[in-house]
């Protein structure tokens, strides 16, 4: 046995008889942790080795009005990152990683103190193409499942408050975000009439678990998930969910939603907003409830990439998605649209490295988005009006 495993092992025989710092009592009677995460903070609270941060990052100052913004997702810290280089030559103002922003899963899920996600962190901040990009455009960040700690990964991860903290001491994440589970935030930067928010969801801490076709071989080409149809479950959880009530009640220009999943699609079974169709349908009659007109989606996890846009009920404007996957974790070798048809996709599904840029003109009320390759030409572009 593994000598974390034996540690977890212990901690949780210990915390569920009651003799573990952090059981609740009732006189002399001890009661067990409700749950593993409440089972591990003991152990969590003993660990002793440093964990990785990130180098420091230029503030985005709240008045900046914006016009360039790139993102991308899907990083693996071992492979080439000529490609922060490019995108810093396009000069964005912000950058938004929005998520597997590292690939420490390999052995992780199986260490309750998660020694290869630590690794993974303290690999990527060796990378120069990085640290200088680092260094010189504001970031904004979420994660996805593979810096959350396990692949395709939801709310019943059992290690999934340590993984919060080893995210939140990388990325520096703020009061707000640390004062509360999961690392959903969000941002307004610019003065009035060029305001544009950030909303940063979490689309992992608080996801219900998935639910999977019965196996057989061989396997489906496109995913083995299926649509989650019960009442009870949720892929943002009730506490972010009225909190993104709130944040979408609040005066903007333009509204840009990240989710690391797809919102849109439902071409496929592979993981993505369509898992959960309640939830998708809850996200689509809260848009229309508050009048968001002015939102566009960025995602990520695929591998591949494409514009994605839905008629969405009570929006006098299509709901667009634009997936960016990834930097240097892509498959294929170019359009992949014949393996995935969508009537929900403008253009090809590309299956190479890519990152977005988003461009915003505010005499025009438009913004492009332009989908990337590695050494910054354009492969697709798209122009749309999300101003309210």
């Amino acid at each position: 046995m593994r000598s974390s495993n034996w540690i977890l092992a212990v901690t949780a025989m210990l915390a569920l008889s009651g003799c573990a710092t952090g059981s609740t009592k009732t006189g002399n009677i001890a009661s067990a942790p409700a749950t593993a995460q409440e089972a591990l903070r003991p152990l969590y609270a003993g660990l002793q080795s440093k964990l990785p941060v990130a180098a420091p990052n230029p503030v985005l100052a709240d008045d900046t009005i914006l016009t360039r913004i790139a993102f991308g997702s899907c990083q693996n810290e071992n492979r080439s990152m000529a490609y922060w280089d490019v995108i810093a030559a396009q000069k964005p103002q912000a950058f938004l990683l929005i998520g597997d922003n590292v690939y420490g899963d390999t052995g992780s899920q199986w260490s309750a103190d998660m020694p290869t996600l630590t690794a993974s962190y303290r690999k990527l901040s060796t990378r120069q193409e990085w640290d200088r990009f680092r260094r010189s455009v504001p970031m904004m960040t979420t994660w996805d499942d593979h810096d959350f700690g396990a692949n395709d990964a939801g709310g019943s991860f059992a290690f999934k408050e340590y993984a919060e903290t080893v995210y939140e001491t990388y990325w520096g994440a703020s009061d707000a975000v640390k004062s509360r589970p999961g690392v959903y935030e969000s941002r307004i930067i610019g003065p009035e009439g060029k305001r544009v928010q950030f909303i940063l969801l979490d689309t992992r801490y608080f996801r219900s678990d998935l639910a999977r076709m019965p196996y057989r071989d061989p396997g489906p080409t496109l995913g083995w998930y299926l649509p989650n149809e019960d009442r009870n479950a949720t892929l943002l959880g009730e506490a972010q969910w009225q909190w993104l009530a709130g944040e979408l009640s609040k005066p903007a220009d333009v509204r840009i939603i990240v989710s690391s999943t797809q919102v849109i699609t439902s071409a496929h079974n592979f993981e993505g907003w369509t898992n959960f169709p309640r939830e998708r349908e809850k996200l689509y009659r809260l848009l229309s409830e508050k009048g968001v007109n002015n939102a566009l989606v960025l995602s990520g996890d695929r591998h591949s990439a494409g514009f994605y846009k839905s008629d969405v009920k009570g929006l006098s404007k299509p709901l667009w998605d634009f997936t960016s996957s990834s930097l240097n974790m892509s498959f294929g070798k170019g359009d992949s649209r014949d393996r995935e048809p969508d009537p929900a996709r403008t253009g090809g599904f590309w299956s190479i490295p890519n990152f977005g840029q988003l461009d915003i003109d505010w005499d025009a009320k438009t913004v492009k988005m332009s989908l990337r390759k590695e050494d910054g030409s354009v492969i697709e572009e798209q122009v749309i009006s999300p101003f309210g």
